[in-house]
């Protein structure tokens, strides 16, 4: 007799996460990478798969990181860090939309220079993501 495992593959989180933030912080710009364009708010966030939770579920390390700009160009890592703040609160105080099961904070937002010198903070959130596909 044969058992068949259950999937152990989880669905990309970012398009699940990305149209949330859009609606909910207007004013900053979201994406998986960097904008060239250096927009006044930015956040990229990157969703990682970890090790199984359960064998229908598994964690995904989500890094986000937030770069804020004066009008004059320089970096605000105050404004930077609260939107960062925001971000985690929102994202934990919602019924995780499926497939997630949970969200919780792991780690930020801390400041963080990236490879050019600018500060930006960042944030690591762990979610609990179902593998099994929606019927």
């Amino acid at each position: 007799m044969s058992v068949l495992a259950p999937p152990s593959r989880p669905p990309r989180m970012e398009p699940v996460l990305l149209p949330l933030l859009r609606e909910r912080f207007g004013d900053a710009r979201f994406g998986t990478i960097r904008d060239r364009g250096n927009p006044r708010l930015e956040c990229v966030i990157v969703a990682e798969p970890q090790q199984r939770a359960t064998p229908v579920s598994q964690y995904v390390r989500l890094r986000v990181s937030v770069w804020a700009r004066r009008d004059d160009g320089t970096g605000d890592i105050d404004a930077a860090q609260r939107l960062a703040a925001d971000i985690e609160l929102f994202l934990t105080g919602l019924w995780p939309p499926a497939p997630i099961v949970s969200i919780r904070h792991e780690s930020g937002p801390v400041r963080m220079g990236d490879g050019d010198g600018t500060l930006c903070a960042y944030l690591v959130l762990l979610l609990t993501v179902s593998t099994v596909p929606a019927q």
